[in-house]
């Protein structure tokens, strides 16, 4: 049974070329007319969220950072990042070992570099360990070589922990509980609902938990295999509207946002 929808953005309900198809905004919008909720959960920050998302989609939940953060309605409602301590500590030993890298840091929806960076991305150039005076939803860098970073990863701090997507060749580290999984479960408990109440949405690996621990876990058919191996089942690509192919065949079999949801 479900009636809350959450929705990783990129290459899952975003086609490639970073927009909303049509279908799936009607088939969002009749889901939400419902009563049924929708929850986005992505690795975005929130300033690079609101504008891939139509106006119905504005003040629904955003998951960011990979469930560092929750943002509502504008305003952050729930924080589960790296200390200041252990932010230090992380950058020092990046910094000692990656001397020539291009490091990131994500304080308060800002992301600040050590070095300019050739991409798109608004950003802040600075000595990072200058601004690291305050918890960071994370740290991150790009790279290819990320399985012989192994000795570096290896003192982490306790309450840190290493994510590494094969798929962008990008490593970010964060609180060890930051995950999309333990965002929607913030969620759900102040909804008085449960992780049986998701069907959860995803393609890379910082979808996994929440694909595995939701009640209908769904990967796109342009997911990572970690993805599918942990999903219910597999849909569409992003490309095919795979997320709306399913919410229109659980809102044909009876499901609704009344408390009640069908059993699917």
């Amino acid at each position: 049974m479900t009636y809350v929808a959450a929705l990783d953005l990129d290459d899952t309900l975003l086609r490639s070329d970073y927009t909303l198809s049509l279908a799936t905004r009607d088939t969002l919008r009749e889901w939400q007319a419902r009563g049924c909720r929708i929850v986005i959960a992505t690795g975005r920050p929130p300033r690079s969220v609101g504008g891939s998302l139509p106006d119905e989609l504005q003040g629904v939940p955003w998951i960011c950072y990979n469930g560092a953060e929750i943002c509502e309605d504008g305003r952050t409602i729930y924080r589960n990042l790296l200390s200041t301590e252990d932010t230090r500590r992380i950058l020092l030993r990046l910094l000692d070992a990656m001397p020539a890298a291009v490091l990131g840091l994500e304080i308060d929806d800002v992301l600040y570099l050590n070095r300019p960076w050739q991409r798109p991305t608004a950003y802040e150039l600075v000595d990072l360990l200058e601004v690291a005076d305050r918890p960071a939803a994370k740290i991150l860098f790009f790279t290819d070589k990320a399985a012989g970073l192994s000795d570096t990863f290896s003192d982490l701090p306790p309450s840190a922990r290493v994510m590494v997507s094969d798929k962008y060749g990008l490593v970010q580290i964060m609180a060890r509980t930051a995950d999309k999984a333990q965002a929607l479960r913030f969620l759900m408990a102040r909804w008085g609902l449960s992780m049986q109440h998701v069907v959860a949405f995803g393609d890379d690996i910082n979808d996994v938990d929440m694909v595995q621990h939701s009640g209908i876990g769904v990967a796109v058919e342009n997911a990572i295999a970690e993805v599918k191996a942990v999903a219910d089942r597999v849909t569409l690509s992003n490309d095919e509207d795979g997320v709306g192919a399913v919410l229109r065949e659980l809102m044909a079999d009876g499901c609704s946002g009344d408390g009640h949801p069908s059993v699917v």
